[in-house]
């Protein structure tokens, strides 16, 4: 596997979404059959990357504006890592907790950037009709002997090696929720071991429903690391005094204001 951006971000969540809807057959799709994998409000992920002793949780959720909000918690061998990482217009990123200590937030949110994308994927192969296809458990299988499954997310980028297999379970959990399981081998050949593999394992769950944004506009991002990415700043800084949600997409705090 090749990431672009350091993996010292990987991170784990999943908060059970409401106990499984049982959906007649005939009754209309609760989520629109139009509606991709990559197209929820909120997405809740846990993923175990198997044999490394690394666990990652992460909640996102995407505002109607554009706005990404990750609500985050890193288990690693070295140490636990929680907080929160919010890209507003795809130019500026703020941080609170532990993980805004790190200097240069962009690559903190590289890696569940592209886990998230590889679960949409992963979804998309598994399940190629959308979520709106899934009413009821349904069994998921996809692979590849050859062809490598590249990943771009738009803030990094991911190779994992062919032959690759994903297998797991979808099913409904709640009026336009669904929940998933899936299990991804890889190839991951090293010198020692030119056969290696490696795999990870996903938990996690979707609402296609609630658009509900955790930051009102007028939330003050005091105590928030801020850092213009669009802007080439490579280390973050405490955010400006009086400075709201609202006054950062309207451009406030940039690095000469």
């Amino acid at each position: 596997m090749a990431l672009t951006g350091a993996l010292a971000g990987l991170l784990f969540l999943a908060a059970p979404l409401v106990s499984p809807l049982a959906m007649a057959e005939d009754a209309e799709p609760d989520i629109p059959r139009t509606d991709r994998w990559h197209e929820p409000h909120v997405t809740l992920l846990d993923v175990d990357f198997i044999h490394t002793g690394f666990q990652a949780r992460w909640e996102y959720f995407h505002c109607a504006c554009g706005d990404i909000l990750v609500r985050l918690e890193q288990s690693a061998p070295d140490g636990v890592v929680t907080g929160e990482l919010l890209l507003v217009g795809g130019q500026a990123l703020a941080a609170r907790g532990l993980v805004s200590l790190t200097p240069d937030l962009e690559p903190m949110l590289q890696p569940p950037s592209v886990m998230m994308h590889l679960a949409f994927t992963l979804l998309e192969y598994t399940a190629p009709k959308g979520p709106g296809s899934v009413t009821e458990r349904t069994n998921l299988t996809a692979g590849h002997g050859s062809r490598d499954l590249e990943i771009d997310s738009g803030l990094a980028t991911g190779t994992f090696r062919a032959p690759w297999t994903v297998t797991g379970e979808a099913w409904p959990s709640g009026e336009g929720q669904r929940r998933f399981e899936l299990r991804f081998e890889f190839a991951n050949p090293t010198p020692e071991d030119p056969d290696g593999t490696s795999a990870f394992r996903f938990s996690g769950g979707q609402d296609y429903r609630r658009d509900d944004f955790p930051l009102a506009p007028e939330t003050p991002l005091e105590g928030w690391k801020l850092q213009w990415v669009s802007d080439g700043e490579v280390q973050a800084r405490e955010a400006p005094s009086g400075l709201t949600l609202e006054g950062l997409r309207n451009g406030q705090g940039r690095p000469e204001t």
